[in-house]
């Protein structure tokens, strides 16, 4: 190995450049190798003077100053012809460095022919961050710098995976790789910004490789914000990489959409925080697909419980993604995930599969589980039974919906009404005319939820009506109701509709059939006069250009900004007018936050919330053409002024349930747990995130699609994304 000379190239930032060089000096056998300090004409004078001190100090500094500013391109251009014969290593001078960072880079270096670079880890370095890829990851409260460097050495896999590019940020290139392609293209780029890629794509044409060291752990700094002659700079390198390496640059945007360095910011979120003295609970979900922009009520209500409770309970949520089942365990500070390989099962509805037990078991087993909360069993299988008699676990079971009575979800007869108390033939008839199932298939159906229900500890459902409507099918069950709590500042505006000359009137959500779509495409129809209708949320109808001019489309929406944009609009009423009956409805309470009456359909929650707490009006929408009666309905409830005040009066008193007071519920429940002896499988967990999420999974759309819709992506990565590259990114995003 050649010795090495680090490069610090320095323009300001005092404090910065002292933590810096202090790492450097701890950390660094200066006697092997050399620290060359660039002041790049610096206009904090506070430089001047620390340089100096450092001459002083350290006779083995080398110190160059540039007569003029040159960039980043520019000053470790200078250093790189200085150091002439040692390999380098380019460092910024807003990064950290840690125990035996250079000696483990030059051994990653050197582990094998014609490899030109070496990044490590960071927690801020785009593809090279961990625990989490592509942003900046803050540290854990409490945990020190050298200590994540020591976590990332200790469950490292020695990978030395290969790169597309380097990061400059710090960077080891080896000398004769420098004497054969050259130093980076300061006439083309300038003061910076695409020069490293620029040299790594000229490596890349002479056979040489770019290599990930996964064991060591470098903190940068690097602010967030971007000043505008910087995002022009940004800009600007990344059309000419674009214009010179076409070809490089589509393989690069390959490469971060398949992403094959998750796995080990999986295994550095487990190794993170794995505690075993906290219990570890096994959710089961059907969808928890991009949780962060998700609107779903279940998938929303199981993640408020999660960020609230992760520092008490290990949760490790089980759900299909893309045919895949993904396990996401959320530790105290970090998530780290695990895939399973897709098998086929050509049933249309699960019943029983084994490979589905192995891997339930698997996860008990290694995880060392202690109970199982099941929200949703779609696309799971009731192999879960055996599971939970054979360990034995405490078991939670949440109604959010009616697909324990019914495989369709919604008690839709046909698809079209609402069914109410159906007979088994009825309900025979039924799954024969929309699924083609045979007639007796509910009979087993059912039978294997009662199982499921006799080995729950507890169930629970949001609402009474909820908890009614499943007691119609299965009376002998016991139900706890424990409502759902939303994080949500209620207005203080007394809306009145006094002298109102149009009807400003709204639909919330994700409107497909059983939230009202063909109620809303009718209406949509006939002569709405002064009415106006908004749709905030998501639609599953085609409108053609006649139609789609009579409704003011806002689009998605988040749930904290709704009730400024409502106002904006001048929305007086919210019609949500579902077909079937809610079990919750959270949109409901986000009109109520708003202070906006509604005027929602005659069952389930949404009736039974309005009419206990005086909230708005309810219609009969579960009958032929109930379009007319909603408009006629609307036009008599902005006719009647003092009728409309009563319900804002209403509103006003209307108190919102919190998260922080359902999960006090939830606190009373899981301390019913009992912490099991059996700890953690850690060793069993880092090959199984190696082995599973390098050979079986495929970072799916909504993983990192949302990195590529940022500029702070665009300016990061120094690639300007194609059209169609990005048209793909989005694709799941906007269905």
């Amino acid at each position: 190995m050649r010795k090495c000379d680090i490069i610090i190239p320095i323009y300001n930032a005092y404090e910065c450049v002292v933590e810096c060089v202090a790492s450097v000096l701890e950390n660094t056998d200066l006697e092997e190798n050399r620290l060359i300090l660039i002041n790049d004409k610096s206009t904090d004078k506070r430089i001047y003077t620390l340089l100096d001190e450092y001459r002083k100090k350290y006779k083995n500094f080398i110190i160059l100053e540039n007569e003029e500013n040159k960039g980043f391109v520019g000053t470790v251009n200078v250093g790189m012809k200085y150091s002439s014969e040692n390999d380098v290593l380019l460092l910024n001078s807003d990064t950290i460095v840690t125990p035996k960072w250079l000696d483990s880079i030059k051994k990653c270096a050197y582990s094998g022919e014609m490899i030109a670079t070496v990044t490590p880890l960071s927690n801020n370095a785009t593809m090279a961050s961990v625990p989490v890829a592509f942003i900046k990851n803050e540290l854990p409260e409490g945990m020190s710098i050298n200590e994540m460097a020591e976590i990332v050495d200790k469950c490292s896999y020695l990978d030395y995976p290969d790169l597309p590019t380097g990061h400059g940020f710090c960077l080891y290139i080896k000398r004769n790789v420098l004497d054969e392609v050259g130093f980076f293209d300061e006439e083309t780029f300038g003061k910076g910004y695409g020069e490293e890629n620029d040299f790594c794509f000229r490596c890349l044409d002479c056979g040489y490789r770019h290599l990930l060291c996964d064991n060591v752990y470098i903190y940068h700094k690097e602010s967030q914000s971007f000043s505008d002659s910087k995002i022009a700079l940004m800009k600007s390198g990344g059309e000419k990489l674009e214009k010179r390496y076409p070809e490089y640059t589509k393989k690069l945007n390959e490469w971060c959409r398949r992403f094959p360095l998750k796995y080990i910011g999986s295994n550095v979120s487990f190794a993170m925080n794995n505690s075993d003295s906290k219990p570890n609970i096994l959710v089961i979900i059907h969808d928890f697909y991009d949780v962060e922009n998700h609107l779903g009520g279940t998938t929303l209500h199981v993640y408020d419980i999660i960020t609230r409770l992760r520092d008490k309970y290990n949760f490790h949520v089980l759900a299909p993604v893309d045919e895949i089942y993904h396990l996401t365990s959320y530790w105290t500070n970090s998530t780290s995930e695990l895939v399973f390989p897709h098998f086929t099962d050509s049933r249309k509805y699960q019943f029983y599969n084994n490979n589905y037990k192995k891997i339930v078991e698997d996860i008990i087993d290694n995880f060392a589980i202690d109970a199982i909360h099941i929200h949703h069993m779609k696309n799971h299988y009731f192999d879960l039974v055996d599971i939970i008699r054979k360990y034995k676990l405490k078991t939670f079971l949440s109604i959010h919906d009616f697909y324990s009575v019914c495989p369709l979800i919604n008690k839709m007869y046909c698809n079209k009404t609402y069914c109410g108390k159906p007979s088994v033939e009825d309900c025979g008839e039924c799954l024969k005319k929309t699924l083609n199932m045979t007639q007796n298939m509910i009979t087993y159906w059912r039978e294997g939820w009662i199982k499921l229900f006799k080995e729950s500890s507890l169930i629970i459902a949001p609402s009474d009506s909820c908890m009614e409507e499943v007691q119609i099918t299965y009376p002998n069950i016991k139900v706890d109701v424990i409502e759902h709590g939303v994080d949500l500042e209620k207005s203080n505006e007394k809306l009145s509709i006094k002298d109102e000359q149009t009807y400003e009137v709204a639909f919330l959500g994700a409107i497909g059939v059983i939230k009202g779509s063909e109620i809303l495409n009718e209406m949509l129809k006939k002569k709405l006069d002064n009415i106006n209708l908004h749709l905030f949320g998501t639609y599953d109808r085609i409108l053609d250009k006649k139609l789609k001019r009579k409704i003011i489309d806002h689009g998605k929406y988040k749930r904290e900004e709704l009730s400024s944009l409502l106002k904006e609009n001048n929305i007086k009423l919210i019609c949500l007018l579902s077909t079937c009956p809610e079990t919750y409805s959270y949109t409901l309470t986000e009109a109520v936050a708003a202070g906006i009456p509604v005027l929602v359909s005659n069952m389930g929650a949404l009736k039974s919330r309005v009419i206990k707490d005086n909230l708005g009006w309810v219609i009969d929408v579960n009958k032929d053409n109930p379009a007319d009666d909603v408009i006629n309905k609307i036009n008599d409830i902005f006719k009647d002024p003092e009728g409309y005040q009563e319900k804002v009066n209403s509103i006003s008193k209307y108190k919102i349930r919190s998260v922080d007071e359902m999960i006090k519920d939830y606190e009373n429940i899981y301390k019913t747990i009992n912490k099991q002896k059996k700890n953690i499988n850690k060793d069993a967990i880092k090959d199984k995130i190696w082995y599973n999420n390098r050979y079986f999974s495929v970072v799916s759309y909504a993983d990192y699609s949302w990195v590529f819709d940022t500029l702070k992506w665009r300016i990061i990565s120094k690639i300007k994304i194609p059209q169609k590259l990005k048209d793909v990114f989005r694709r799941d995003k906007d269905d």
